[in-house]
Formats: structure tokens, C-alpha cells, sequence
């Protein structure tokens, strides 16, 4: 049977590369036909094909579950797919054969140079529309399920790491360092022998500011960092001799 080797360029939450073999595997059959796993293995091993059609098709490999103990899988080819899945009836059955087809087909032209090109968002899009079709389709998978959401809240984190301001953020903050700047200079709270000029204040304040959330211009914070770069604003106070707040 197939050897186990590492699996690359997994664009399909049905199928994937493995090796150098598009294949799916016991887990997912499992779910998507919501089957009890242990049930599809032994299916598996009690076909009635040839030993080289099996040995072809269905590939002995193994997982972790989530005690870290490792159990066995089968990676599954298209034609031992097929084989497996013919006796499974009704119409959701066949809706979920008709997907398996798809998928295959989809990760061929893939495969083969010919994706249709898609920017970031629309990436990030499609895998969220596949993430929803599967959970709408699979209701009892559990482990896929945590993987999925994992994925979706991994991939949201990134998105927040690198929105920065919108336009109105920063007038936001433009006022706020306004605010701080005047409220300073008409109270006397800073030493004018230093910062003689409010320009000097303005310089100092957007200095510090930039140095603060490590960016090059202001507009350059992220969105997550809003609240606390007002806070910082409200809070600030120019530096004496470069190491004292007045």
C-alpha cells in the first residue's frame, strides 16, 4: 500500500496533495458521510477488490487524537473512493459524492497550473464559503470542526495584524494630539526654556508616539492599537533632559 509522506498545497477541505497523489482519507469520509470512523476502516479492509487495486487505492497511514495517542487512517485515491462509497444512498449521499467529484476535479486543475486567480481577500473568502459549506453539510465531525474554527480565528488574528488606520482614526488622532498639545502649552505643564515653541511640543509628542508602536508615520498604527494610541496621546507629557516626564 501507499507510504505515508507529507502533505503539500492543501487548497480542499475534501481533498489533498499528498505526496505526489490526490487523496482523501478515512476521517474526512467519515464526516462528510457522517459515519462512525471505525465503521469506514473497517469497510476498508473488508472490500472485495483485488489486492492491486487496494494497494493502488487505499494507503495505511495514521493520525494523533487529541490525547496525542496515534490511530490508523486510510489516504484514499479517487478510484478507491468511488469503490468505497457506491453503496452509500440518498440524496445527501449523492449531493456529497457529487462534491468528492468536484474537489478532485478542482485540485487536478490545480495541479495542473490552471487555478483561477484570486486575490488575498477572495482567497480568504473562498476558504471561509468552503469552511461553511462543509459544517452546513458535516454535523458529526469534531476534530475537523475544531481544526476549522482554529483556522478561521488564525486567519482573522492575521487580517488584525495588519489593518492600519482608516481616515477617520486618524483624524482622530490628529485631533487628540491637538488637544494635548494646546492643553499643555496654555496650562504651562511643560519647561519652555526646552520646548520653546509648540512645534517643538507637536515634534516631540509625534516622535514619541511613532516610537512607541514602532512605525515610520502614525497612519502606519494598527487598528487593534487605536484605543491605546488615544490613551497614550491623552497621557503624554515631553521628556526633560531625554529621561525625565514632566
Amino acid at each position: 500500500m501507499m507510504q505515508e509522506s507529507l502533505a503539500v498545497d492543501t487548497v480542499s477541505h475534501l481533498v489533498y496533495l499528498e505526496g505526489n497523489a490526490l487523496v482523501t482519507d478515512s476521517i474526512t469520509v467519515a464526516a462528510v458521510f457522517g459515519k462512525e470512523h471505525a465503521k469506514v476502516i473497517r469497510s476498508i479492509e473488508e472490500l472485495q477488490s483485488s489486492k492491486e487495486f487496494t494497494d493502488a487505492n487505499f494507503g495505511v497511514s495514521e493520525y494523533r487524537d487529541r490525547s496525542g495517542k496515534r490511530n490508523k487512517k486510510y489516504l484514499i485515491k479517487r478510484d478507491g473512493l468511488m469503490f468505497l462509497v457506491m453503496g452509500y444512498t440518498g440524496e445527501k449521499a449523492a449531493k456529497m459524492k457529487e462534491n468528492y467529484i468536484r474537489e478532485f476535479n478542482r485540485m487536478e486543475e490545480y495541479i495542473r497550473g490552471k487555478p483561477k486567480a484570486m486575490n488575498a481577500k477572495e482567497s480568504i473568502l473562498a476558504n471561509m464559503k468552503l469552511t461553511i459549506e462543509l459544517n452546513e453539510e458535516v454535523t458529526s465531525i469534531k476534530e475537523d470542526v475544531t481544526s476549522v474554527k482554529e483556522d478561521m480565528e488564525q486567519i482573522k488574528k492575521d487580517i488584525n495584524e495588519r489593518i492600519t488606520l482608516d481616515y477617520g482614526q486618524q483624524q482622530v488622532i490628529r485631533n487628540a494630539v491637538n488637544k494635548r498639545v494646546h492643553k499643555l502649552w496654555n496650562e504651562n505643564r511643560i519647561d519652555k526654556e526646552i520646548h520653546n515653541t509648540t512645534r517643538k511640543v507637536y515634534s516631540s509628542l509625534w516622535k514619541n508616539l511613532k516610537d512607541a508602536y514602532q512605525v515610520n508615520a502614525y497612519p502606519n498604527i494598527l487598528q487593534k492599537d487605536f484605543d491605546e494610541a488615544l490613551s497614550f496621546i491623552e497621557g503624554w507629557r515631553p521628556l526633560f533632559n531625554g529621561n525625565k516626564t514632566a
